[in-house]
């Protein structure tokens, strides 16, 4: 997964970026590329559509070589690096750019694309869809709300899990962590799977520093708002503050590691016992580690929370082929789209009864025996952090790391990183 751009402000700057007509894909090999408004020879229609991960090399889990098949429609596929992502949807939207009939929107920028006019609402069509639009989560239904139509169907559905190593929680007699562990079950494990050496130095962490992600589940269980959806503003206060402390706390006794530009996966490399990690990592570890290991859901502390993560098929308001575009979505968001999907990436589909069916499950991680921490995390999952502008939420973390660090104390850091995202937003 990824993180995104500016929420604030409705489109970037124009800049001098090369255009993106020559970088699509078919079924994952790179092609030429040309108008969306193009049909192939014969008549056959043909759309675009604009992603930042690469499709699954194996045809049979290419989800958009399988639409292709479906509808008779040729499926385009551009795909635009990650880190560029955002920037490049703003200006394509900005200039009225039709190389691309379909987006897969990011979650802070599909309610300024909607208030554009860059992209339509499917309200129509879904009238008479196979859609199962009444079984999305709720946080889905209630984005939609928020936006006064259906911008966006989300691809799929992902969230923050606690990833323990079982190999350290049978040497430590402690029992594994459940679904209805709390936050102080938590902490108190994290405090008895730490091993120190002589000098006082940790061998072992109980718990491993929470990264970009996790930082805003801990502050969301811990019972702040995080985000608005209504004034799209930032809401942090003393649950941050309760979070930062508790973190520092535990940095400074060895329980888990200070902030610091190392970015090795502590947990994978076994050097930690417990992780809060995104659920797409599981599909990363596979079977790849070298111990035992399970999920959990994020522990409880005075809530229940998640964020979620995804993607929205949106299509270009500029599009010259509208219908066609909705055809493939509409296969994309169907039961066999939704499955081959769920097959290659891991993660759930957003729509219930599908995601229940349990094609998400990774067959690498035989490891794995609580697949129910997936289904109740998404029960809990909100779209919070990831509809703010990431400037915003990576100034916040940094604040965070700061207190960790001792460098300001974290009702400094919370009311800094507030009074930026006040500042940015304009709010």
């Amino acid at each position: 997964m990824r993180r995104k751009n500016l929420w604030g402000r409705i489109f970037l700057t124009a800049a001098a970026v090369s255009m993106l007509a020559g970088c699509s894909t078919k079924g994952g090999q790179t092609t030429g590329g040309s108008s969306s408004g193009e049909t192939k020879k014969d008549g056959e229609q043909k759309v675009t559509i604009a992603v930042w991960n690469e499709p699954n090399k194996d045809e049979a889990l290419n989800m958009y070589a399988q639409a292709e098949k479906a509808t008779g429609i040729k499926v385009e596929v551009t795909v635009i690096p990650e880190s560029d992502y955002s920037s490049k949807l703003n200006q394509m939207v900005s200039t009225g750019d039709d190389s691309a009939d379909i987006y897969v929107i990011w979650e802070n920028d599909i309610a300024n694309f909607a208030k554009a006019g860059g992209i339509i609402s499917m309200d129509d069509y879904l009238k008479n869809s196979s859609i199962q639009t009444k079984d999305f989560i709720d946080a889905v239904s209630a984005l939609s709300a928020g936006l006064g139509g259906t911008y966006g169907l989300p691809w799929c559905a992902a969230t923050e899990l606690l990833y323990y190593n079982k190999d350290m929680f049978d040497a430590a007699g402690i029992p594994y962590p459940d679904n209805n562990w709390s936050y102080n079950d938590y902490k108190a494990a994290a405090e008895k799977l730490t091993i120190k050496e002589a000098d006082g130095t940790t061998k072992q962490y109980g718990c491993t520093l929470p990264n970009t992600q996790t930082w805003w589940a801990g502050i969301g269980g811990a019972g702040d708002k995080v985000y608005d959806p209504s004034k799209g503003q930032m809401v942090i206060g003393s649950g941050a503050v309760s979070f930062v402390s508790d973190v520092a706390a535990m940095a400074k006794s060895g329980v888990m590691p200070e902030p610091s530009s190392d970015t090795a996966d502590l947990f994978a490399s076994g050097k930690a016992a417990m992780s809060w990690q995104g659920s797409w990592n599981i599909g990363t570890y596979g079977s790849s580690l070298p111990f035992q290991w399970d999920i959990a859901t994020i522990p409880t502390d005075k809530i229940k929370y998640n964020t979620l993560h995804t993607g929205f098929y949106s299509i270009n308001a500029k599009s010259k082929n509208q219908d066609a575009a909705f055809k493939v979505i509409e296969y994309l968001m169907g039961e066999e789209g939704q499955t081959i999907n769920s097959r290659s990436s891991g993660n759930p589909s957003a729509i219930k009864s599908i995601a229940e069916k349990g094609a998400w499950k990774v067959e690498s991680a035989t490891s794995v025996k609580n697949w129910e921490a997936m289904t109740d995390s998404l029960k809990a999952g909100v779209f919070g952090y990831t509809c703010l502008p990431s400037g915003v939420t990576n100034n916040a973390v940094s604040e965070f790391n700061a207190a960790v660090l001792g460098q300001k104390t974290p009702e400094e850091a919370v009311k800094k990183a507030d009074a930026y995202a006040k500042e940015t937003i304009g709010y």
